[in-house]
């Protein structure tokens, strides 16, 4: 699957100094745009707890973001962690600004404008519910960096799409693009049948469970990059869903039905099967619950339970699909051929 991608365009036009508030300079009548974010090609979506699919972000969404000013523009002078010194922790959201001023990607406490000289670097983090545990300065690479220690998957976050971003920027009149990467993997099962059987029996999954998994990890973003460290060995469960539905006969696995919503995941790799033993799988394995229904004869419920197989990684989205196969009962006759046993010869009217 390909990494989705969430393009922002910061509209970060100048003005005379770099001053939260707007200004009216009677000296040459300097009139300045403040520092705000604006969509490319925005749409509603839903609000911070959903997957975000596709490289537009939605105007009921928010996200946070630090600034570091660098007045020589070189970003030299920050030691490494520095704390941002032009912004910090300010939630961005699409809202009006005063007076007249349209909508826009912007604070709304507070407004920001460019300073005539030097760069600003920015980091992002969307949702704007998720706090990182630390920013900072990359003093290696130049760049913003956080962490987020222990973030864990529960039912209240499953899908909450986790992401960061970061650009830097000179006073300017365009817009100034920030792209969001995703910092989580993505789940998602489908089921089918792989013929249609519903002339002999019904097939329903009741319920689809991961196992043996981590459910939490230490994030550190920098560079671009993502990197999880594992926080425990991967012994969790995680029920993906548990309603039961009927399954249905699809030709592709494209065209086979979604079970459940996606649910987010920490990126990891998945524990392998031990190829020495046969008798059981282990490493990371899903076990499946169905309910097979004859058209006559009792009903028949189970589980199953197969390898993973995937290592899942950051921005991907890993679609499994489940197909309900059966091999038919059929017989192929043959007979025991009859063995010839030669007796004494019986002479007549010896």
């Amino acid at each position: 699957m390909k990494t989705n991608q969430l393009i922002l365009a910061a509209a970060l036009i100048a003005l005379a100094a770099c001053n939260k508030e707007n200004v009216d300079n009677n000296v040459g009548k300097l009139d300045g745009e403040e520092i705000g974010f604006n969509v490319v090609n925005q749409r509603a979506t839903k609000a911070n707890d959903a997957i975000i699919t596709g490289t537009t972000y939605g105007t009921d969404n928010t996200f946070k973001v630090w600034g570091w000013q660098s007045e020589g523009g070189a970003f030299a002078e920050f030691a490494d962690a520095a704390a941002s010194n032009f912004m910090s922790n300010l939630t961005i959201s699409w809202t009006g600004g005063r007076l007249s001023r349209a909508e826009a990607w912007r604070n709304a406490d507070n407004y920001y404008y460019w300073p005539f000289t030097g760069k600003i670097s920015f980091l992002a983090v969307h949702p704007s519910t998720v706090a990182p545990t630390t920013t900072g300065w990359d003093a290696t690479n130049l760049k913003p960096q956080a962490t987020v220690a222990d973030y864990t998957i529960s039912d209240a976050n499953k899908t909450v799409d986790l992401m960061f971003a970061n650009n830097e920027g000179s006073r300017r009149s365009d817009a100034l693009p920030m792209v969001f990467s995703h910092a989580l993997s993505q789940i998602q099962f489908r089921v089918r049948t792989n013929e249609d059987y519903s002339a002999d029996v019904t097939f329903k999954v009741n319920s689809v469970t991961i196992n043996n998994i981590d459910l939490s990890g230490d994030l550190a973003y920098a560079n671009d990059a993502f990197t999880w460290t594992d926080n425990a060995a991967q012994t969790a469960s995680w029920p993906y869903y548990a309603t039961t539905a009927t399954v249905a006969y699809h030709a592709t696995d494209a065209d086979a039905d979604l079970y459940g919503d996606a649910n987010v995941m920490i990126p990891q790799a998945a524990n392998a099967d031990d190829p020495a033993t046969t008798d059981v799988l282990e490493g990371t394995t899903l076990t499946i619950n169905y309910t097979m229904e004859p058209v006559s004869g009792a009903a028949i419920t189970g589980d199953v339970t197969v390898g993973a197989g995937q290592e899942w990684l950051e921005g991907k989205k890993y679609v499994y699909t489940l197909n309900f196969k059966l091999n038919e009962i059929l017989f192929n006759p043959s007979v025991t051929d009859w063995v010839v046993v030669n007796v004494d010869t019986i002479n007549i009217l010896d």
